[in-house]
């Protein structure tokens, strides 16, 4: 009887690494796996204009990092407890807004300082009101600016 040798993989990485791109793939995200020059592992999720890398080293993931829409490059880390709620976001409200972008909630303007999903259903923005305090409305509850006529 010849003895079977297993590959060699830490099944604490793969498992992580599974169960982040088939939540992934549930929910409409392209996945590309690629090792860096550093020795670790980024697993880069894409949908829309979203952007999320994760960096695994080992068995470790060391840290997600967000390129929000209309951003060139990534700008926001996120723990990997977070990093389904970004995943299962809904893709509509995700994308309706940008950082930076101009926005009217209620009869106050602002601008949007993050883009945070709630759960499937509902995503928030984090606003700076002209008047220099922060908001935390729902999308379903903010226009652009643009939208408003006067």
């Amino acid at each position: 009887m010849t003895r079977r040798v297993r590959p060699n993989v830490n099944p604490n990485t793969s498992y992580l690494v599974s169960v982040i791109t088939t939540k992934a793939h549930l929910c409409g995200w392209d996945i590309t796996s690629s090792p860096a020059a550093d020795g670790t592992t980024e697993l880069t999720l894409a949908r829309d204009d979203w952007k999320i890398v994760v960096t695994f080293q080992g068995s470790t993931a060391l840290a997600a990092a967000i390129q929000y829409p209309g951003r060139s490059n990534p700008s926001g880390l996120i723990g990997s407890e977070q990093l389904t709620r970004y995943l299962r976001g809904n893709r509509e409200q995700m994308g309706a807004f940008r950082i930076d972008q101009r926005v009217i909630v209620g009869d106050q303007a602002g601008t949007v300082l993050d883009i945070i999903p709630d759960d499937e259903t509902k995503v928030r923005l984090i606003v700076r009101y002209d008047g220099g305090t922060t908001g935390g409305p729902l999308t379903t509850h903010v226009r652009a600016e643009e939208e408003v006529t006067v």
